[in-house]
């Protein structure tokens, strides 16, 4: 039976990405996987999965994963939002409505901030938490486990009473933000100077796609020639799977599917919305989590599992 090789940058606790989930399944259909960390000594293998954790892929990396035959994700190279956002503002431009900011790299920039500075504890975290959206959310776990390793850092500022503790930086510095409670302002106008002058973040409109008191999102989810497509709907503005109260599948767009092709992506998920009729591309996901969560998707999973055949199928005897 053919081998697959799951490529990672960094140890991960079991089960906790989606790819855990696949790799499961795939043993249990008679493919030998491999986990493999990091650069050194990669083994052989049919095909070789990129599973790492950042935005923009690592120059070790890339450097590698060329010379690799049969690599799935190989050319997911810069997942930014700057890359593929159509609902990007600059602070001249003249519009009129609701702006919401986030960060360039993916997931609030935490993954980076994890990578870059797990190692140095004492160093500044520039970490903001915005009120701006309500909503009765938890933090995942690794905020939490950044907010224990704050003992000893010096901070401008605890807000008493408040969970998550709220530690504020000016905005010129932010590093990464909470994903869960992006801020979202009335105008563009209320957009603090300082946002534009931070790399790290993006301003956009912001589409809510309100109706009947609930906000909604879509996703594509893929893998080879499988996919699912599907409509959130949530009392909280941030639509996530975590805080939604419907999920209902609906047919794939074109236009997800033409992004897929644009980008160059294998498997993976994208977060959209849609405004007017037209459907725009707001979260480009490879290394999709999940948790325990996942354990409720078993049926989507064995379906969206099964499209390694699409490639296994073409590698050479």
């Amino acid at each position: 039976m053919k081998t697959v090789l799951i490529l990672r940058d960094r140890p991960s606790d079991p089960m906790v990405y989606l790819i855990d989930h696949y790799a499961m399944r795939w043993k249990a259909a008679g493919y030998t996987v491999i986990d493999h960390i990091g650069l050194s000594d990669i083994p052989f293998a049919d095909i070789v999965i990129v599973h790492i954790n950042s935005t923009v892929i690592p120059q070790q990396f890339v450097d590698v994963i060329r010379t690799l035959p049969r690599v799935i994700n190989g050319k997911v190279l810069d997942a930014s939002r700057r890359r593929f956002s159509q609902l990007l503002l600059s602070k001249t431009d003249d519009y009129a409505g609701p702006v919401i900011v986030k960060t360039n790299a993916n997931y609030g920039g935490w993954p980076e901030y994890v990578r870059d500075n797990k190692s140095n504890q004492k160093s500044k975290l520039r970490y903001f938490t915005s009120n701006a959206v309500s909503g009765n959310q938890s933090l995942p776990r690794r905020l939490i486990w950044l907010v224990k390793a704050m003992a000893g850092i010096r901070t401008h500022h605890f807000a008493s009473k408040q969970w998550p503790w709220k530690i504020e930086y000016s905005w010129e510095t932010v590093d990464a933000l909470d994903p869960m409670r992006y801020p979202i302002f009335g105008d563009i106008k209320n957009v603090p100077i300082g946002v534009w002058d931070n790399d790290n973040l993006i301003v956009e409109r912001y589409v809510s796609n309100r109706h009947k008191g609930l906000y909604y999102m879509y996703y594509y989810v893929f893998f080879g020639d499988k996919e699912i497509s599907g409509r959130l709907g949530s009392l909280n503005p941030i639509v996530k799977f975590g805080n939604c109260v419907s999920d209902e599948l609906v047919p794939v767009p074109d236009e997800a599917r033409q992004w897929r092709k644009d980008l160059g992506i294998d498997f993976g998920r994208f977060d959209f919305v849609e405004s007017g009729g037209k459907y725009f591309l707001i979260d480009v996901n490879t290394t999709e989590g999940g948790g325990k969560m996942n354990y409720g998707f078993s049926a989507e999973i064995d379906f969206l599992a099964s499209g390694l055949k699409y490639y296994m199928d073409r590698v050479p005897s």
